[in-house]
């Protein structure tokens, strides 16, 4: 895209409104990734009343992730051709009816469906379509619009299974499921109608949704299937401690209470993590900003097993949860630049889609792992393992980057100078 077309776009579409739409969005993600962590605050409930393993409770998270996986790819393309609210409406009644439905389950295969149903036509619904409408009413400040909306994923993370767990001590399990699900109901529903696309009147806002151009300079057929690939190993490397804090926590002696503080801290620190990289990414790019918070969480992610002191895990967590917020937002970000305008949310889709798939992985390993050891170092090792991997695949998409828009100038200028050559003959 010309800076020119990008400027026009630009102002055209920095209206009042989409901070609206920003807010209502905020607090929909908070929501949609706050029911996603329920099985952490309900693992335990669950070993107590059914003897299950955690591998068993940890496959739950996982169908989650593969629900959200397959669902972001159907619901991410919907939104570039259907209305945000009609989807955002089924979402809303979906995860909460889902949420609600848990209360009456008592095996393993209802459990794994419900959690499937919640990932993907309750929480892809919600995600995707909502990240890409709120991008689509920003240019300039994309990146912290974007920050804010998936902020309030960060703010659901830690706030609902906290407040889950205080349902669970005073309720029990099942009825905290029922009364998490109505008061989901009560607040989405309004929020949704509030939606609406952006206007887009302007002849240069026009070519910009038919062009196959965008701000990377490089066919999108190329990048977002790298972004896709990177971001499995990002994710599981972030899906161990924001399934396993919780447990991890309990095996080293903390209360149920103070282990979900621990994730609580590592998502309020994730609120102001995916403001910090959302703002960088308007000055630096999408790009370099992931890698940063890549590199952040990575460096973390193992050191969680190499302590017993509470004080260090909550100074973990704090590290941790500004890193690894920080990491989607700017994903997003990057198949946002690295896609045409008209499909942004087509390309949002495929690399949460693949996203959720490594934090199905991550998940269910970490189970695994800590069943067959009864012990978490091995599983965390595992997640560093994989953050490596994808600092090496971003590395290698920066290098193509770069060698492609540097032969871009030499292959110009050699066309003009065959042009004037031609010229003189």
């Amino acid at each position: 895209m010309s800076a020119s077309t990008a400027a026009a776009v630009g102002a055209e579409q920095e209206h009042a409104y989409g901070w609206v739409i920003v807010g209502v969005a905020t607090v929909c993600l908070a929501l949609g990734f706050g029911a996603n962590m329920i099985i952490s605050v309900f693992m335990k409930p669950f070993e107590d009343e059914f003897g299950w393993l955690r591998t068993d409770t940890s496959l739950a998270y996982t169908m989650n992730a593969i629900g959200a996986a397959a669902g972001g790819i159907l619901w991410g393309g919907l939104s570039d051709v259907f209305s945000t609210r009609r989807i955002g409406f089924f979402g809303a009644v979906t995860i909460s009816v889902g949420m609600i439905a848990l209360r009456w389950q008592s095996e393993l295969w209802s459990l794994y469906l419900l959690c499937f149903a919640i990932g993907a036509f309750g929480f892809a619904s919600l995600f995707t379509p909502m990240v890409a409408l709120a991008g689509r009413w920003f240019s300039a400040r994309k990146g912290l619009a974007i920050g804010m909306v998936t902020a309030g994923g960060a703010l659901g993370q830690g706030l609902v299974p906290y407040i889950a767990n205080l349902l669970v001590e005073e309720f029990g399990w099942r009825d905290a499921a029922l009364w998490l699900g109505i008061g989901y109901l009560i607040v989405l529903l309004p929020l949704v109608i509030l939606l609406r696309a952006p206007p887009t009147g302007t002849q240069a806002a026009a070519a910009a949704l038919r062009s196959d151009e965008n701000l990377w300079g490089i066919s999108h057929r190329i990048t977002i299937p790298w972004l896709a690939f990177a971001s499995v190993f990002c994710c599981i490397c972030m899906a161990v401690p924001l399934v396993h804090l919780v447990p991890l926590g309990i095996s080293v002696g903390c209360s149920a209470q103070t282990a979900a503080g621990l994730l609580l801290s590592a998502m309020i620190a994730g609120i102001f993590g995916r403001l910090f990289f959302g703002s960088l990414a308007d000055r630096i790019g999408g790009l370099g900003a992931y890698t940063l918070s890549c590199f952040a969480q990575t460096a973390v992610v193992f050191w969680f097993t190499q302590t017993n002191s509470i004080v260090t895990l909550f100074e973990l967590s704090i590290l941790f949860g500004f890193g690894f917020a920080g990491v989607m937002t700017c994903l997003l970000i990057c198949a946002r630049e690295a896609a045409p305008m008209r499909m942004s949310g087509t390309a949002m889709a495929i690399v949460s889609t693949t996203a959720w798939i490594g934090m199905g992985i991550g998940s269910f390993q970490a189970g695994f792992f800590y069943d067959l050891q009864n012990s978490y170092v091995l599983s965390y090792g595992n997640a560093a393992l994989a953050g490596i991997v994808n600092l090496l695949i971003v590395a290698a998409l920066f290098w193509y980057r770069w060698n492609r828009n540097s032969a871009q100038p030499r292959e110009v200028s050699a066309l003009a100078a065959r042009s004037i050559e031609t010229g003189a003959r």
